[in-house]
């Protein structure tokens, strides 16, 4: 057994399921309330420094957590013979996962924008009662001057939705990289006992409150037409669920579990090295080139950049 499962405590192990779960919902949260709170609404500025630090703590997790772990594990002299003497599988898979997380967010957001340009041409021909070919007959060049030349204006508006649109798939896709490493890590801390389970606990604690306020401010950011609140929380709660989700698994299992078994040992480390792929890819297609392109940023004061940049730079250590 690993050193520190004989040290398992289950009061402890239930305790701890409850402080991640709290501490992640209150970090998705406290952006979201800000909104709605005038106190918490002056701390804009604080959730979007806390936005960048997210990044650079999700981005630290990817390269130095998920990744050494995977190094680590699959390199373990228990696998030799397992994997037909290939040193490099942890980077492989990782970049398989990251591959597909974005052909993935590809491929929904092209459906995306084909149906926001497919409703556009149905509501200029109704409009105008003029005879507009279907988008999917058009050729791709063609087809925004098209819709230009009829109503330029409501171009503008529907280009506008799909802006909206993909803010929420990148959002979306984000928090879904997130959640998947996360029920990852709540295995691992389930099956961990002794003091190094109180570090690891003090340690995921700190990085979830930090991913939730991260995720939170990106939710935060987006439009609803309905109950913008009740799908906000529920994006929350969500997030704040998965590492608790994982803990439960742990604890269920840690009977059972063997972790120098080489079974044991590929399928963790397969896991951390996917999760690690698609934590990168989240943290920069998602985060960091988005947040640092974005109008909003490069309008912000100069001091206010230089704050940004430092605490993202701060998360990853």
């Amino acid at each position: 057994m690993a050193s520190g499962v004989e040290d398992w405590d289950r009061e402890l192990q239930i305790g701890g399921v409850f402080i991640i779960l709290v501490l992640s919902f209150v970090g998705a949260m406290l952006p979201v309330m800000g909104k709605y709170v005038n106190w918490l609404g002056n701390m804009r500025r604080v959730f979007v420094v806390g936005k960048f630090f997210g990044a650079g703590v999700i981005l630290a997790t990817s390269f130095v957590h998920m990744m050494g772990a995977a190094i680590e594990t699959l390199g373990d002299s228990c696998l030799d013979g397992w994997l037909g003497g290939f040193e490099s599988w942890p980077a492989l898979l990782a970049m398989i996962a990251l591959l597909a997380m974005h052909l993935m967010e590809h491929t929904m957001g092209r459906r995306i924008a084909r149906s926001a340009l497919s409703a556009s041409a149905e509501s200029t021909q109704s409009g105008h009662g003029a005879s507009t070919p279907c988008v999917d007959d058009l050729p791709l060049k063609e087809t925004p001057s098209r819709l230009e030349s009829h109503e330029p204006s409501h171009a503008h508006a529907v280009y506008g939705h799909m802006d909206e649109h993909r803010k929420r798939l990148s959002t979306y896709v984000l928090e879904l990289g997130i959640a998947l490493h996360s029920i990852i890590v709540g295995v691992t801390l389930a099956v961990t006992g002794g003091t190094a389970f109180k570090t690891l606990l003090a340690a995921i604690s700190f990085h979830q409150f930090f991913e939730g306020m991260a995720l939170g401010t990106r939710v935060a950011a987006l439009t609803f037409n309905r109950r913008p609140f009740l799908i906000c929380m529920l994006n929350a709660s969500i997030f704040a669920l998965t590492t608790p989700l994982g803990q439960v698994i742990g604890i269920a299992v840690r009977e059972s579990f063997a972790p120098r078994a080489p079974s044991s040992l590929l399928a963790m480390g397969v896991l951390d090295a996917l999760s690690a792929g698609i934590l990168l890819y989240s943290a920069v297609a998602n985060l960091l080139v988005e947040e640092f392109a974005a109008f909003e940023f490069h309008q912000a004061s100069r001091k206010m950049r230089i704050v940004c940049f430092a605490a993202m730079y701060a998360g990853f250590c």
